[in-house]
């Protein structure tokens, strides 16, 4: 009984008619998260880790927004000097998006930004920790391009799915320069703010 009625409320907010297109001023925050796939000399091909990404846009014109992109990023899996290891990394990256389609309930667009952050790598057994985790351990450069579709089942709340492709690069060690390069397909839940 408790999906029936869901169900109906689900299907009764995406047909309702308040729906409006994205304008100049709207505000909006995005909740989303993504598996990393992808390859390395440090990593395996396949599923290594993910990134919990919040977000808030800001629309400077009808269908072009800046969203400022706050990142937690973990992979494991790794090896560093014969060891089992891991990495924590932190990013701010805003982003340009431009909404080519912005009709009422659904947007599609494309979008590119650039930002900067930090990682952190340990042993999976602190006893194991050395020399070489505090040396690969510094800044990053994060940089991402790709397109993506929200569809809105309310004037105010939707879902968001995006195809992008990362590129994070280490900007502080001369030992590692490539952390990550590959597609990370992303999905979230978005709410405008006014």
């Amino acid at each position: 009984m408790k999906k029936i009625h869901l169900l109906v409320v689900i299907i009764a907010l995406s047909i309702s008619n308040g729906f409006s297109q994205s304008k100049k001023n709207d505000f909006k925050l995005t909740v989303s998260a993504l598996p990393l796939f992808g390859s390395s000399e440090d990593f395996n091909s396949g599923l290594n880790g993910f990134v919990i990404k919040p977000t808030i846009g800001y629309y400077i014109s009808d269908k072009t927004s800046i969203e400022l992109n706050f990142s937690y990023a973990t992979m494991k899996n790794l090896i560093v000097a014969n060891t089992a290891s891991y990495y924590n990394s932190y990013a701010f990256v805003p982003t340009l998006r431009n909404n080519f389609l912005n009709k009422n309930k659904l947007r599609i667009f494309t979008e590119f930004g650039f930002g900067l952050g930090t990682i952190k790598y340990n042993a999976e057994n602190n006893d194991l920790s050395n020399f070489q985790h505090e040396e690969l351990s510094g800044g990053i450069a994060v940089l991402t391009f790709g397109f993506g579709v929200n569809y809105y089942f309310h004037e105010n709340f939707g879902l968001e799915f995006i195809i992008p492709y990362i590129t994070i690069n280490n900007i502080t060690s001369e030992k590692s320069n490539n952390i990550y390069s590959g597609i990370g397909p992303t999905m979230g839940l978005t709410y405008k703010l006014n």
